[in-house]
């Protein structure tokens, strides 16, 4: 379960493609679910590096787990802005 909150929580920490609200729908040959899925593996990562740098030990705590979500979505975030930049969003 703690790989599928950390996938989530990746998943939430990509933003959309669009910064303005309301959000117009992507344009046809723009694969917003690229990033989401770029998003999602970033999360895991992020979250399993940040147990590996502060592990949980023996005695799980709801706290603990929260916590390895900061790295779940700082993984999230910074995989699906490395996408953007590679895919050329945001340039005019």
């Amino acid at each position: 379960m703690l790989w599928a909150l950390w996938a989530l929580v990746g998943w939430c920490g990509t933003p959309w493609p669009h910064r303005f609200w309301p959000h117009p729908p992507p344009p046809p040959p723009d694969p917003w679910w690229f990033t989401k899925l770029g998003g999602v593996i970033g999360g895991m990562v992020g979250g399993w590096a940040y147990d590996q740098v502060w592990p949980m030990g023996g005695n799980i705590t709801s706290v603990a787990v929260a916590a390895t979500a900061v790295g779940a979505f700082v993984g999230g975030a910074l995989v699906g802005d490395v996408i953007g930049l590679v895919r050329g969003a945001g340039k005019s």
